[in-house]
Formats: C-alpha cells, structure tokens, sequence
C-alpha cells in the first residue's frame, strides 16, 4: 500500500508556489497604476513588457527543461529563487522605465525555473511512482496565490508604495531559495502508482505509440495548451478591470477572490472523484469550463440585471478550469510520454505556452480600450480553438487504443493515471 506523501515537504512547495505566483505574476497588474504613474508612462507599455517577458521566458524555458533533467529541479529552483530576489531588489530601485522593463524581461526569463513546470519535474523526480497524485496535492493550496496576492498586493501598495512592495517580495523568494534548498536534499520515494497504472511510470504510453503519433500528440497538446493558457492569460491579468466593467461596484474585487476557492476545491474533485480517469480526460474538462466561463462574461451586456450573479458564476468557473489547467499541464505529459526526461519536455510545451500566449495581456488590454465585450469574444474564440485540440488529441489517441473513450475516462494500462 503506498505510503502518504511527505507532507512537511508538500507544504513547502505549496507555500514557493503561492510566493511565486504571487509576487511575479498576480501582483503585476495591481502595481502597474502606480508604477505607470511614476515612470509617467501608459499601463499598456506595461502589458507589452510583461507580454515580451513571457516570450522570452518560452525562449529559455527548454534550455532551463534540460537544466533540470541534468543537475534536478530542486538546484535550479534554489538559484531562481534567488536570482528572483536579487531582481526584485533592483526593480525596487529602478531609477527609470527603461531600468524597470529590463529587470521585468530578466524576471519573466527565469520565471520557469520557479514556477509550477520546474515544481512539475521535481515531483517526478521525487516521487515517480505517484507523480499526479503529488501534482494535485501540490496545486490544493497553491490556488489561493491570487486570492492572498491581490488584496495583499493592494493593502502593501498603499502601505509601503510599490518600491516597498518588491522589497518585501524580494525578502519572500530568498525564503523560498531556503525551502527549495530543503526540498532538493528531500530523498526519493520510490511510491508505487495505484491500480491500473503502470508498473513503471517511467515508460508509460511510450512504448505502445509510434513515432509518428507521439509526435502528432506532442504537437496538438501543445497547441491545445497554449491556445487555452493564452485565453486564460488574457483574462486572469484583467480580471478585475473586466469584473469592473460590468458596473457591479465592489462586487467586483469579492467576485474576483472567488477564483482562488474555486482552483482549490476543483483540486479537491481531481484528487477524489476523478482521480480514476485519465489526465486527458480532465485536460478536456478543464478547456470546456474555460471556455463556458468567458463565455459568460458576454451575457450581462444582454441581461444587465444579471451582471452581479453572472460574475460570481464565471469566476468560480474559470477558478475550475484554471485550477485543473495547472494540474494537467505535468499530469498529462507523465501519462502520455513517461516521466523520463520530463524537464525537458515541459520546457518545450511551456516555450510553445508562451510564444503563443505572450501577446495575450497587451492585446487584451489593446482590445479592452476600444471594446471591452469585442476582447471577450477574441478570449472565447482562443478557448474554443484550444478546446478543439485537446479533443483532436483525444480522437487522435482513442483510435490508436492509448486512452479510453470521453465517456468512461478511467485509467488504462498504458497511462500513469
């Protein structure tokens, strides 16, 4: 009977993910007022540098993959941790904008190195014969960086200013250099996965799928990936400015916080009523809720009087399918090509995430100022195209006997599950 995951251990992971998430990524947009009033520049120019940082970030996210796969997850996320701080620190003191978009380029280039994808490989290196189940325990208390970060970003930012603020999240990432170094000295369990996996995660799907339909997968999951992170992207970097558009007043920032909650208990349902089927499956799920989410965002410009109710019911909806989203980006790749080398490969689907998705929050926020409902249509349009993918690669799959058919979802021999 496997034994329980090292819980001091998931713990810490949870709480370098929250910081991490938070201070490079959730913050952003709740600071970019001020440090657009600042430097006297527009917030878009704002967007722009995030969206090139992201770009250079898929750039260098294989090289950082094979990194991991060479030395472990757990060193290359020490040293992130504190080139992160160290940047961080500067950005507090950056005299200029141009001073303050080379030092956001450098933190989005490494932002790999810190985040869920190097988290991902850890756990396969760390416990390879329960690597979802890891994942999902990761992600359970993780989802609540947005719903922490934003009002902690807003309450600091009023306190401190936004100077104060990046120090005090430079201070933070050295406390995570700290439990990632604890993390790496972690030994390996050897957990075996449970029923209906295979007895070696290692060499999951990949012995039974030809060259040519590994290769086919790999690309629609990429694409599938990318298409629904660049919608994601888009909406979560705005999502108070687009809860405000709706004129509900400060229902605006309570409907925001659900989206936190809702990651968390989506994870709670991974972990117990689909912790059966496969990763694909929940991969489908997670687009499909994403999808119906920003869909409904275009309702309340038809039916104003639902504008309140309709906001809360996106944002635990996109709460779900984002929270899953976080999940299936490391489950289905261990499930489908096997845990060996998986630094590797996540580095190439987060270099194709982000070269897609980079120009996700400019073009938003270019969109949104001309028309903020025309920038939710081109959102639903992305999900859609994304959706459509990921079932191109369940068919794709399906009929080479790899997973099992939408309707029954289990786990089979040839996945880890």
């Amino acid at each position: 009977m496997p034994h329980a995951p090292d819980r001091p251990a998931c713990r810490r992971a949870r709480a370098t993910q929250i910081i991490g998430y938070g201070s490079i990524y959730y913050a952003f947009p709740i600071l970019a007022p001020a440090v657009a009033l600042d430097f006297g520049v527009g917030e878009p120019l704002l967007f722009g540098l995030l969206s090139a940082g992201l770009l250079l970030g898929g750039i260098a996210a294989p090289s950082l993959g094979g990194l991991i796969d060479r030395i472990g997850a757990g060193r290359v996320m020490t040293a992130g941790s504190l080139v992160m701080a160290l940047l961080l620190a500067l950005l507090a003191a950056a005299p200029n904008i141009y001073v303050f978009g080379g030092l956001t380029l450098l933190i989005e280039l490494f932002s790999f190195a810190v985040l869920y994808d190097a988290a991902f490989a850890m756990l396969a290196q760390k416990r390879p014969g329960d690597t979802r189940k890891a994942i999902t325990r990761l992600t359970l208390i993780a989802g609540f960086a947005s719903t922490i970060f934003w009002p902690l970003s807003g309450a600091l930012l009023e306190t401190f200013g936004w100077r104060g603020t990046q120090l005090i999240f430079a201070a933070l990432q050295i406390l995570c250099a700290a439990l990632h170094l604890w993390l790496s000295a972690a030994p390996v369990t050897d957990v075996q996965p449970h029923r209906g996996a295979s007895a070696d995660p290692r060499h999951a799907a990949l012995p039974v799928m030809s060259q040519a339909i590994a290769l086919r997968a790999f690309r629609l999951l990429a694409l599938g990936f990318a298409l629904t992170g660049m919608a994601v992207s888009a909406i979560t970097v705005h999502l108070v400015e687009i809860l405000r558009s709706l004129e509900i007043g400060e229902a605006a920032y309570l409907a925001a916080m659900v989206m936190g909650p809702s990651q968390v208990a989506v994870r709670v349902m991974d972990a117990t009523v689909w912790r059966d089927r496969h990763p694909l499956f929940v991969a489908i799920l997670s687009a499909a809720g994403i999808t119906t989410a920003i869909a409904l965002l275009l309702l309340p410009g038809l039916v104003p009087l639902l504008a309140q109710p309709l906001a809360f019911v996106f944002a635990a909806i996109l709460g779900a399918g984002a929270g899953l989203s976080s999940i299936v980006r490391g489950a289905v790749p261990v499930a489908l090509f096997g845990a060996s080398g998986l630094g590797l490969r996540l580095g190439r689907l987060a270099a194709i995430r982000n070269l897609l998705g980079a120009s996700a929050p400019f073009l938003f926020a270019w969109a949104a100022a001309r028309s903020m409902s025309g920038a939710v249509g081109a959102a639903l349009a992305v999900s859609l195209a994304g959706l459509a993918a990921l079932l191109l690669l369940h068919r794709t799959l399906r009929q080479a006997g790899i997973v099992p058919p939408i309707r029954s979802g289990s786990v089979q021999a040839t996945g880890t599950g």
